[in-house]
């Protein structure tokens, strides 16, 4: 059980080094370089897609889930 505990602290460690350096690339292309309107624009493409296929997942999840038989009471 130990070795695995280590292993998810080592995982967390990366996803949170990876989180904070991509931070920070994405900051120095948003206010350091020419392409800042771009990134931007992808930026909220992106969000706004993925917000979108949320929406769309529920729905369809929603539309083809079993209808559960109402059963009257006793």
């Amino acid at each position: 059980m130990d070795v695995k505990r280590k292993g998810n602290r080592g995982a967390g460690a990366a996803l949170l080094v990876t989180a904070v350096v991509a931070f920070f690339i994405y900051a120095y292309v948003m206010f350091g370089t020419q392409y800042s309107m771009v990134v931007m624009q992808a930026t909220m493409v992106a969000a706004v897609g993925i917000l979108l296929a949320v929406l769309g997942w529920i729905g369809y999840t929603m539309l083809t889930a079993p209808r559960q038989e109402e059963q009257a009471p006793s």
